[in-house]
């Protein structure tokens, strides 16, 4: 039970750790990136940083966003080609003197 207890326990710890590596990674590539807009001190870095920050936390929902877009696009593109495919189908039915199913 305690060598159980002692895994799990080094098990959220390494994820902590990575989470913290991440985070300063993501710190430093953000510095390298005010750094290279020219906002290197002073409340241009800091402003910049928390521009930053907000980016990254937003990345997620802009991400989101996006996929909700292109389900909503594929969605429309599948009832687009059903309809066309449908009135196809009611044209050929009427030059062979049929009567064509309707297209709902």
């Amino acid at each position: 039970m305690v060598a159980i207890a002692a895994l799990l326990g080094v098990g959220v710890a390494g994820d902590a750790s990575a989470q913290i590596d991440w985070g300063r990674s993501a710190e430093r590539e953000d510095s390298r990136t005010c750094e290279r807009i020219g906002a290197d001190r002073g409340k241009e870095y800091t402003r910049c940083m928390l521009n930053q920050q907000r980016r990254r936390d937003n990345a997620p929902l802009y991400a989101a966003e996006q996929q909700r877009n292109n389900a909503e696009a594929a969605r429309n593109n599948v009832e687009t080609v059903r309809r066309i495919r449908c009135n196809r189908e009611a044209k050929r039915a009427r030059e062979r003197g049929e009567r064509p199913l309707p297209c709902a």
